[in-house]
């Protein structure tokens, strides 16, 4: 009977889980762009400098308002024009911008940013509605990157107690967000470039395994970091056989439910009854 107690909490879990997933994953240390397919990027590049408001993104939504920066030690990622770093958005320490919120035209599943100078006081949050489905701080989703990744790709000895990398953000097929939100407190900066945006959620059929490094995922609320051990033999999974043989979408690793599991099982006890 506790068995089948289990089965039928980790069935409600998962269909709980359904209401918000979000998996992340880390692009190469040198790469500052997403490898994903048919996506939209701005770059910042054509915004004036100094704080701007009501910021089109053609085609993707609008910024209520944005402050961006010429390339520095903490932002900036580098391009073809240029070398040494482009334009970059700030929200924090000496910008006048505190939270910048891109409002999108409509729903996606997908959203990517070059993620540089990481510090524990830079939080993304991903909303549908009033709904929050998700909210990633440099503590749950940058410190957990490798060595790799710490300091300037431009030059690795600038800066190189702070992580710099281009994170993905994928919703399964029933999660998509209408809102982003960049906040910092502004006793530092929030740093970031390249932002890239895709309506349709990740379909391993198409778009092949996810790349990189797999950082973190939010199931129902709670972020949890992931491994690539962590997520073998799921639908999330990098093994290109794997992925080759899904039938449908993806579903959250059975580590993670189990955890959940765990949880609801400590929440409801006092209701469940005691079984022989």
């Amino acid at each position: 009977m506790k068995k089948l107690l289990l089965s039928i909490t980790l069935a409600a879990v998962a269909q709980a889980s359904y209401a918000s997933v979000i998996i992340t994953f880390a692009e190469d240390p040198n790469a500052n762009l997403s490898s994903l397919s048919g996506t939209q990027v701005f770059n910042f590049n054509t915004t004036a400098t100094g704080k701007n408001a009501n910021v089109g993104w053609q085609g993707v939504g609008t910024f209520d308002q944005l402050f961006v920066k010429n390339a520095d030690a903490y932002g900036g990622a580098a391009d073809a024009l240029n070398p040494k770093g482009s334009r970059y958005s700030l929200q924090g320490a000496g910008s006048g911008v505190l939270s910048s919120t891109l409002k999108l035209d409509t729903e996606s599943s997908y959203f990517g940013m070059w993620w540089s100078a990481g510090d524990a006081r830079n939080v993304l949050e991903f909303y549908n509605g009033d709904t929050l489905m998700g909210r990633f701080t440099t503590a749950n989703l940058m410190d957990p990157l490798p060595a790799s990744y710490d300091g300037n790709p431009i030059n690795r000895s600038i800066n190189r107690g702070e992580p710099y990398g281009f994170i993905n953000f994928f919703g399964d097929e029933k999660t998509a967000w209408d809102r982003i939100v960049l906040t910092n407190d502004g006793s530092s900066g929030f740093e970031s470039d390249n932002y890239t945006s895709r309506v349709a959620a990740w379909n391993p059929l198409v778009d092949g395994a996810l790349p990189g490094v797999p950082v973190a995922i939010v199931d129902g609320g709670k972020t949890v970091s992931v491994t690539e051990a962590s997520l073998e033999g799921t639908r999330w999974t990098l093994d290109e056989s794997s992925v080759g043989a899904i039938p449908g979408a993806p579903v959250p690793p059975w580590s993670l439910l189990a955890a959940f599991a765990a949880v609801f099982v400590a929440r409801h006890s006092k209701w469940m009854p005691k079984l022989a």
